[in-house]
This record gives C-alpha cells, sequence and structure tokens, in this order.
C-alpha cells in the first residue's frame, strides 16, 4: 500500500469492523490489539465487549488505547455476565459496516489478514465470507484448514453437512452486503457445543465461503478456552452434544424453505452427518465404538425431530424418511 492510500484511509468512514468479545483476558488482550494495529489494511474499527470479568481487563484494554487513540476503538462494559455466545451477539448488533469479523481476544492476525481478504471478498461476489488457514500455538500447534464451500445454496448445504465441522470459516470477514441481514448465532443447552459451526451453516446459506489457502490466522489454545472444554467431555456426553448439533442444524434448514425434495437430500446427509458414514468429523472417534443398534437408536432419535420440525411445515412422515429419489 502507498502513502496515498494509506493518507485517504485515516480520513475514510471505516468499512471494516473488528468484534472483539473478552473475558478475563489481562494476560494477552494486548497480543491480539497489537496484531490488529500491524495490520497492511487501516481502515477499520474495533468494537470491544468485556463481559463481567474479575481481573484487569478493561484497565489493560483503556491502557493500550490511549497509546493508540488513531484507531477507532469503542469499549463496552457489561455489569452482568453474558457468556461467549451472548457476548459475540451484543457486538454483532452493535456492527454497521459492510465487512465485519469475530476475533476472540486471544488469538492473532497476520499484518496482511484483513487486506487478503476484502480482496478475497471483492474478486468472489456471491461470496459472504473469506477465511484463511489457521495455525495453533500455545498447549497445541495445529494447522486447521476447511475447504471452500461453492455452488447453489442446495450444494452448499449438502458440502456443509458431509464435510465440515471445524469452525475455521467463523474467523473469517463477512460482507453484509451478501448475508443481508444479521446473523446471530443461536444458543443451546448442551455448554453450546459447536454453535460456531452451526453459525457457518446459516452463512453457506446466504453465500459462499472462499478458503485463502495461507496461514493468516493464529489461534491460541490453552487450558481455559471453550473449545478444550468441549474436548474434556466424556464419550458419552460428546455422542449426546453431536445428537444435539445435527438437530440444531436440522432446524435451521427446516426454517431455510427448501423443496421438500431438496429437504430430502439435506436430511438424509444429517442423518449421514450424526453417524459419520461419508466422513470422519469431530465426533467419529467417540461413534466409531458404537455397535449397530446404538447407531440405529441414534438415527431414531434423530428422525424423530425430522417428524417433529416437518409437522410445523405440514409434511407427512412419508415425505420425509425413507424414499428413493433419482
Amino acid at each position: 500500500m502507498n502513502p496515498l492510500q494509506k493518507i485517504k484511509q485515516y480520513f475514510t468512514k471505516p468499512s471494516v469492523t473488528i468484534l472483539i468479545p473478552t473475558f478475563q483476558a489481562e494476560s494477552f488482550i494486548c497480543e491480539t490489539l497489537d496484531s490488529l494495529k500491524k495490520q497492511d489494511f487501516r481502515n477499520f474499527q474495533i468494537l470491544i465487549s468485556i463481559d463481567k470479568s474479575e481481573d484487569e481487563t478493561k484497565s489493560v484494554i483503556k491502557r493500550w488505547c490511549q497509546k493508540n487513540k488513531k484507531i477507532p476503538t469503542q469499549i463496552f462494559c457489561q455489569t452482568d455476565y453474558l457468556g461467549w455466545v451472548k457476548n459475540i451477539n451484543f457486538l454483532l448488533k452493535k456492527c454497521q459496516t459492510k465487512y465485519f469479523m469475530v476475533l476472540p481476544h486471544d488469538d492473532l492476525l497476520d499484518k496482511t489478514y484483513i487486506l487478503k481478504m476484502i480482496q478475497c471478498l471483492e474478486m468472489n461476489q456471491h461470496a459472504c465470507t473469506a477465511f484463511s488457514d489457521i495455525q495453533g500455538f500455545g498447549t497445541k500447534k495445529p494447522i486447521i484448514t476447511q475447504n471452500s464451500i461453492k455452488g447453489k445454496r442446495l450444494e452448499r448445504t449438502l458440502e456443509f453437512l458431509i464435510y465440515h465441522e471445524s469452525a475455521v470459516a467463523f474467523r473469517g470477514l463477512v460482507n453484509r452486503d451478501v448475508i443481508s441481514d444479521f446473523i446471530l448465532l443461536p444458543e443451546n443447552n448442551c455448554s453450546n457445543f459447536a454453535i460456531d459451526t452451526v453459525w457457518n451453516l446459516q452463512m453457506t446459506l446466504k453465500g459462499e465461503l472462499i478458503r485463502i489457502p495461507e496461514v493468516l490466522y493464529h489461534k491460541r489454545y490453552h487450558d481455559d478456552s471453550v473449545n478444550d472444554s468441549w474436548q474434556k467431555f466424556g464419550k458419552e456426553k460428546k455422542i449426546h452434544v453431536w445428537l444435539e448439533h445435527c438437530r440444531d442444524c436440522l432446524k435451521i434448514i427446516f426454517r431455510a424453505g427448501f423443496e421438500v425434495e431438496e429437504l430430502y437430500r439435506l436430511i438424509e446427509a444429517s442423518k449421514s452427518r450424526l453417524v459419520q458414514e461419508v466422513y470422519p468429523l469431530w465426533a467419529y472417534k467417540e461413534l466409531s465404538s458404537l455397535d449397530e443398534r446404538d447407531r440405529a437408536s441414534l438415527t431414531e432419535n434423530l428422525e424423530k425431530t425430522i417428524i417433529a420440525l416437518g409437522e410445523t411445515k405440514n409434511y407427512s412422515r412419508s415425505q420425509l424418511l425413507h424414499r428413493k429419489y433419482i
């Protein structure tokens, strides 16, 4: 970016909003904010929601803002504890720019991240989200990838259900012009397991999700992370939350207005997702040890949800289950 472009950005209304939900983040929030300060693309603003914390998160953030006054930053302090889902939704409701992204309080961006995501979205008019590969650091150091999701709405949704579990795209940059309205994170009664992935499904219904095959995002792993708490579930709970996750996906699909033949194909894909018949997803190592009776019981439980959802759309059991299609 040349000097003239940099000067122009300082006098232009921000086109990108970075949403940072924080909680007990005093030890790492400055690293996250510094990774934004180093961005090649400068035309952004930061919205921070500090969930009710007992540490010095608020003081640390305010000191950082005093040192970096050129970066437009708003701080919201919650008086009641919201939890990570409600905290993110609070920020989503505050966002007004064309582009936005959710940046967890402990993650880091490569200096080219925002610029490359915007360039990707501008080159792909049907894309609602652009995202990169992720490098883990801290207690774990995996490289996490997720393929692009392209095509028409039915094709995208089938691709998601059969092949996608990782919430890589949840950390991408979103184009509001494509999604047309705000998409809040839904909650569930299972420790909000995989709600970020369910949000990806909602995005998939709106447009394409485009992968930039470079490591431009760095995810911190530590013992207090939400994801780590999910990994510590026992076998029975893992199976239970995976069933609830598949139910969460079905609820969104039934609200999306698919034709009955399309819906049937999506139901079959959801059942395949549940028992990992096609592609091994997160719960595969737990489900692989189940016998056929247990797998049939899981499918039967999901079918009860399918029938209940179908009744709200006046679909009969025969329209949704045990059919053959060409």
